[in-house]
């Protein structure tokens, strides 16, 4: 949500004067002296007041004090300003220093505010600015929390190496203007601001010619961030805007200044280091994975067989182990997938795509022709059949795979969707909003689960340990697909209010280090989709996760997109279309070294690598040779003279490089 500029100039007109130069002052002085921590080279002054006076390696003085000071600010647009200036206690702990502030005029609430100087890997040092608020009853205004920023390299013509979401790395030069220096990671809550440059994750790095020190400034993903640089007289801040329809009870944000002698990679590794140092990284196998299918139970069960056979015939031993396999649609109900949270177990036997006669599934054959191209075929669908499926024989499906050296993954989920199978709901309370895949494998109408409510954050996490039970010893990875469906700024219901967006977010967190928990070979896929058509604002869940596997079709304008949420990881795509649409294959492998991907099942081509024309196996194979002697290390587009190129290579798509 975007706070509307007139909001903001509502705030009493001195206050924001004061805050728009910066020089608001420290407020009554404390009688303690300031706080000194020195760590790995560094030194770090803080006045009593809890500014930052002072970040030197003794050779270059990183805090411009002639801006103003750089202590936190709760406003209340239109109502009041409170600076956290004035703490009723200071607290020292090793590197680390807290301030607790209190108010209790018109508003009820505390501040703490933490500062620490970090010493990480490879001599990189952060300063870690964390901002706590807690009201005991809920503040139901408008809360902008600003953290004015005066940290900077001491020069005139600084730089910044920009992730933009579309997947460019934009290097350009401060230079202070309104726009061209504004830049927003857009996810939960809101910001006041104009046009910023949107930002694919919340982390931008300075440089100088002058230096080759590098300050990355980064903030958690858990909520919009709207950064601005300080340049020449005017101080920058990080602002983000809590809306008064959820109101502020408990909020923490968390800011770093990462001070590395590096480059954009390194900024990039230091982002994961500080931001995210409790999200695993993927497997390194996920890299060297060259060619993946996706099955959607087809040819009602006998495709998946057949595929391997074919797979086995013409991939030498030596390569399956770059062949990922995924295992789709062996459940009953896309919401429930043979799991009963009661006993928390999994059904010893089911039908799978129990919805195939029905007729409303039968006609999803008869939509414009634009339409099956993508998705389904009559021809298709009046072969499809209800599965009969057990434990077992998920079992054998998985083993056939393995035994003969292939790679293996298993469908999750579809993202937090359900079906109401044509009942009226248990719980109402469960329903974010109504709307998404509707297929043989759901029963009514489909609506996505709330990530707030407690009974479903605790039945997908049942769910997965029950799946990592029974198939984790034998499996590769778990893929939920379709998280897209909670989007930035999606709130929760009134029976479970709150911020649906960052609650996805920290439930891929949680699902993910279940995986990595059970096993560090084990991957945990998201599928974001962010780029396709017009969905460019779509979240990147991935942050969380150990991989994308995305349901694109392999749509070439998806790609770049994907580049920074997923840069230590990997990024693939299913293809549903791999004859039909076998050019968007080759040109994500030849560009984003993505695997070559083929798929099977009843919708789209409904077509495996069984069935596949002669010439078109032939073409895969030959993408598949030169495909596996190369790693997926993801990197970023880069801007020459014009020309837009990804580690070298042309991007000749250029609708993927769209913004708005």
């Amino acid at each position: 949500m975007k706070m509307a500029r007139r909001e903001f100039v509502g705030l009493v007109g001195a206050s924001v004067a004061s805050l728009s130069v910066g020089n608001l002052g420290w407020g009554a002085a404390s009688s303690q002296g300031p706080e000194t921590i020195e760590h790995g080279g560094w030194r770090l002054t803080i006045a009593p007041s809890g500014d930052i006076t002072s970040l030197t390696d003794g050779k270059l003085e990183l805090v411009n004090g002639k801006l103003g000071d750089n202590h936190p600010r709760v406003l209340m647009p239109g109502k009041a300003l409170f600076e956290c200036s004035r703490p009723v206690s200071v607290r020292r702990d090793g590197a680390r220093t807290t301030f607790h502030y209190a108010f209790a005029e018109r508003y009820n609430f505390t501040v703490d505010y933490e500062v620490e100087l970090l010493t990480l890997e490879n001599q990189v040092a952060a300063v870690k600015q964390r901002v706590r608020i807690n009201a005991p009853t809920a503040i139901t205004d408008g809360v902008k929390l600003v953290l004015p920023r005066n940290i900077q390299l001491p020069f005139d013509d600084r730089k910044v190496f920009v992730p933009l979401k579309n997947g460019v790395g934009r290097r350009k030069a401060v230079g202070g203007l309104d726009n061209d220096d504004e830049y927003l990671f857009h996810f939960a809550g809101g910001y006041e601001g104009g046009r910023p440059q949107m930002l694919s994750i919340p982390m931008l790095d300075e440089y100088a010619d002058q230096t080759d020190l590098h300050l990355t400034h980064c903030a958690d993903p858990y909520f919009t961030s709207h950064i601005t640089f300080p340049y020449q007289g005017k101080i920058g801040q990080l602002h983000c805007f809590y809306p008064g329809n959820v109101g502020v009870k408990e909020e923490e944000r968390t800011v770093y200044t990462g001070l590395h002698r590096g480059d954009a990679s390194t900024a990039m590794k230091v982002f994961y280091a500080t931001v995210l140092p409790d999200v695993a990284q993927g497997p390194d196998w996920l890299h060297s994975v060259s060619m993946i299918d996706y099955d959607y139970l087809s040819k009602n069960g006998r495709g998946w067989y057949a595929d391997i056979d074919k797979l086995t015939e013409v991939i030498q031993p030596p390569d399956r182990g770059k062949v990922f396999l995924a295992l789709h649609a062996w459940y009953d109900l896309v919401g429930r997938y043979t799991y009963d949270h009661r006993t928390h177990s999994l059904d010893k036997t089911w039908t799978a795509l129990p919805s195939a006669r029905d007729k409303e599934v039968q006609a999803l054959g008869d939509g414009p022709e634009l339409w099956n191209d993508w998705y389904w075929h009559k021809r298709a669908l009046v072969d499809l059949q209800p599965v009969p499926m057990s434990i077992a024989e998920v079992h054998r499906r998985i083993r056939y795979a393995k035994d003969r050296g292939f790679r293996v993954g298993m469908y999750y989920s579809d993202g937090l969707s359900s079906c109401d199978r044509g009942k009226p709901l248990a719980d109402p309370g469960t329903v974010l909003h109504w709307g998404g895949w509707h297929g043989p494998d759901t029963n009514g109408k489909t609506y996505q689960q709330s990530p707030l409510h407690p009974g479903v954050r605790d039945f997908f996490k049942g769910y997965l340990q029950a799946l990592i039970g029974e198939y984790g010893r034998e499996v590769d990875g778990f893929i939920m697909d379709e998280t897209f469906f909670v989007d930035p700024g999606d709130l929760g219901t009134a029976a479970y209010p709150g911020y649906a967006d960052r609650a996805m977010m920290t439930l891929v967190k949680e699902l993910a280090a279940i995986v990595a928990g059970a096993s560090p070979q084990l991957a945990f896929f998201a599928s974001d989709v962010i780029g396709v058509r017009t969905w460019i604002n779509k979240a990147p869940y991935a942050l969380m996760a150990h991989a994308t596997y995305q349901d694109s079709g392999s749509r070439p304008e998806a790609w770049s997109y994907g580049l920074f949420p997923n840069f230590r990881n990997t990024l693939w795509s299913c293809n549903w279309a791999p004859v039909t649409n076998f050019r968007y294959t080759k040109y994500a492998v030849e560009t984003f070294d993505t695997p070559v991907t083929i798929s099977n099942g009843c919708a789209g081509d409904d077509m495996g690598i069984s069935e596949v024309p002669p010439q078109t196996l032939q073409a895969m194979l030959e993408l598949f040779e030169k495909r596996k002697s190369r790693r997926m290390d993801i990197g970023w587009i880069e801007e020459n003279q014009g020309v837009a190129t990804y580690q070298g290579r042309e991007i000749i798509y250029k609708g993927s490089l769209w913004t708005e």
